[in-house]
């Protein structure tokens, strides 16, 4: 489609800065700000009188995806776009919404702006899901650690028998009390932080795991589990932030957006490359990395891999021929990688690699038919 406008919204709680740039080569213009009401929205289209080849876009952010749903809607094509993507010039000290929003206007025009995949409210509400356990995960880390420090500050010793979070720890904790009255009341307090993290953080992974099977991903849930290192949670977390991975026409902007690729600064004939560029979502960074560790074992499809395999029916015989080469690939990559550069640049190694098997069953599934027997 060829668009007659091109409008920068740039997005907050109360307002919107709206700023439009023609076809063609004119700088952009502010139009002004409107209210960030639904029906604020709504009159604006209707004032339109090319809506309908009108293309908006906003940045991704707190504000979510309901402004870009509501146009859509409206009949108006609207993308929104990744911020951290959004050309800007070193020399522009200046930020304001008015320049924000002609500056997004004139990007857009140019396409130079990067959209980033509109969930559906379903897959959003499941995303909400699995962060909130991100969180939790979080908490109870941080109750662990200042429990940890208070015993390090107090001068208690943990018996040398007692590994740490295992049930005889947790057991031996909750005994020791510490013999001052103010203290018994920090202690308890600190315990009963630890206890509440660990509730919550049950109770959701409880959530997950009844809610993903109803997931309208829910098939590409089950075949990513056919690669050894990602369990029903794994999969639903990539599922979750990334949807069915459309939006990566190849494995290396996987890898890239995910912050699994080198740094660099070439200039001529000099070349040099630095360490991981650690952008995107950095759980997701986090836990393909702990995916990462099982490679270090024989390539096998039987055990937990096979039984994962088996629950996925009429795919059994494909997932198992992508998961073979996986575990043989990524088994020998490990093992020279972590000889000559050590355990972490191996397992950051083989993380970017496994993306690059994640992309090829997500594509592998987008083509096949509905079939039952398939969760």
């Amino acid at each position: 489609m060829e668009y007659t406008r091109f409008v920068g919204w740039d997005v907050h709680a109360a307002t919107i800065a709206v700023a439009v740039a023609d076809a063609g080569r004119d700088p952009a213009h502010f139009e002004g700000t409107l209210p960030a009401t639904p029906e604020a929205v709504r009159q604006w289209v209707q004032r339109q009188p090319d809506a309908p080849t009108l293309l908006v876009c906003y940045e991704a952010g707190p504000t979510g995806y309901e402004m870009a749903r509501l146009l859509i809607d409206l009949g108006v094509t609207c993308q929104v776009v990744a911020p951290g993507l959004v050309p800007t010039k070193p020399t522009d000290r200046i930020k304001t919404d008015r320049r924000d929003a002609i500056k997004l206007a004139q990007a857009l025009r140019a396409g130079s702006l990067t959209p980033v995949r509109i969930p559906t409210p379903a897959e959003e509400a499941f995303r909400d899901l699995i962060r909130a356990r991100t969180q939790a995960v979080e908490d109870q880390t941080r109750a662990r650690h200042r429990i940890k420090s208070a015993l390090l500050r107090w001068g208690v010793r943990v018996p040398v028998e007692r590994r740490v979070w295992t049930v005889a720890y947790m057991g031996w904790i909750r005994q020791w009390k510490p013999p001052e009255a103010p203290r018994q009341m920090a202690w308890a307090e600190l315990l009963s932080q630890l206890e509440e993290a660990d509730a919550r953080l049950e109770r959701l992974t409880t959530a997950i795991e009844l809610a993903w099977p109803t997931h309208p991903l829910a098939r590409l849930i089950q075949a990513l589990q056919a690669l050894r290192g990602i369990d029903w949670l794994t999969a639903a977390t990539l599922v979750a932030e990334y949807g069915d991975f459309r939006q990566f026409p190849h494995p290396r902007q996987l890898m890239a957006f995910l912050g699994l690729v080198p740094t660099e600064a070439s200039s001529g004939e000099t070349r040099r490359k630095g360490g991981l560029s650690k952008t995107g979502n950095a759980h997701v960074r986090r836990v393909l990395t702990q995916s990462a560790q099982t490679y270090r074992f024989v390539p096998s499809l039987h055990g937990l891999v096979g039984r994962r395999l088996a629950a996925c029916g009429p795919w059994q015989t494909d997932l198992s021929a992508i998961s073979w080469r996986c575990q043989q690939r990524l088994h020998n990559r490990l093992r020279r990688v972590m000889a000559r550069r050590g355990k972490p640049k191996a397992l950051a190694a083989v993380a970017r690699e496994l993306c690059g098997y994640i992309w090829e069953i997500a594509v592998w599934v987008r083509a096949q038919p509905e079939m039952t027997g398939v969760a």
